[in-house]
């Protein structure tokens, strides 16, 4: 199971992605952009300070590296290049792998860690690459403009990162030069606030998810502790274990960020939405506990698991 990197700060938790790749830097930091809005990059901006002490969980996700010798295309856009820079650092201290960055912003202004990115690129020109797309000089990136960023990276790993219409133009380029799925890694840039659904949707929601099975009991097992759990009809895993006082990570809670993974061992859910574990992962059993609503009389959830 890969390393997690997950924060206590939900809904905008994206936007205070570590930039901290282990195998060069010893310091631990974020990049925490302020935007219009933004209830978290607000708050912190305005109201933390030296001395403070925030509470975050330990690493966690699926947006990091795979042991692979294969090139790198790596997307990000706007405050997006927060995981991708770690990625690019941890990729040119522990491996020959050669690199691609597209990195998208609004204007020359907004480009965050642009010395860094001039720096590492001037230390290893032989290895990496860093294309600048800026909006008011160039245009938005469009799928047909990322088409064109490919030539030359036949069998790579694509790793993508930022905001919603990014992240789609980005998509529908690599689907249309038919890379494989199995290939394209993305973190995403979401707050699903902006479109909460009304009471009468997630009764209804709810009234579709309860399952014919009728689950009548819920195993979970975290930190080492099996807790048998009861079950409330079309609730989610994750809803049912936090409402018993147990206490599993999580953090996106819209199938998004890969935190609140966990093993099925027993039993099956239907998971409303999966936009982090690939084919294989589904394979292995693993499932988003955050969107898994039980479909059995038992199941059965390890979070240990891995």
């Amino acid at each position: 199971m890969p390393a997690r990197s997950c924060w206590r700060f939900r809904r905008s938790w994206p936007r205070l992605s570590p930039t901290k790749p282990p195998e060069c830097e010893s310091e631990h930091k974020v990049t925490i952009k302020r935007i219009g809005g933004g209830r978290v990059s607000n708050w912190l901006n305005d109201n933390v300070s030296a001395g403070d002490v925030v509470q975050v969980l330990p690493p966690a996700g699926r947006f990091v590296l795979r042991e692979a010798d294969r090139p790198l295309l790596l997307f990000a856009g706007g405050s997006g290049i927060t995981p991708v820079i770690a990625l690019i650092k941890s990729a040119l201290t522990r491996t020959s792998r050669t690199l691609k960055l597209v990195y998208a912003n609004r204007d020359a202004a907004s480009i965050i860690f642009e010395a860094e990115l001039g720096e590492l690129q001037a230390r290893h020109p032989d290895r990496l690459q860093v294309v600048h797309s800026l909006d008011d000089s160039d245009g938005f990136l469009t799928p047909e403009r990322v088409q064109a960023q490919l030539a030359g990276h036949a069998g790579a790993h694509f790793y993508l990162c930022g905001p919603g219409g990014f992240m789609e133009a980005v998509e529908q380029g690599l689907e249309a030069a038919a890379i494989p799925r199995e290939a394209i890694f993305k973190e995403l840039f979401v707050s699903p606030e902006d479109d909460v659904p009304t009471a009468e949707e997630l009764a209804s929601t709810a009234e579709a998810d309860a399952g014919a099975g009728g689950c009548e009991t819920l195993l979970v097992t975290v930190d080492g502790t099996l807790h048998e759990l009861a079950y409330e009809a079309g609730k989610t895993v994750l809803q049912t274990a936090r409402d018993a006082g147990v206490q599993p990570p999580f953090s996106c809670e819209d199938g998004y960020c890969s935190c609140c993974m966990a093993k099925l061992i027993e039993g099956e859910v239907k998971m409303r939405k999966n936009d982090c574990l690939t084919p294989r992962d589904l394979e292995d059993g693993w499932v988003l506990a955050c969107q898994s609503v039980p479909q059995t009389k038992t199941v059965k959830i390890d979070w240990d698991a891995g």
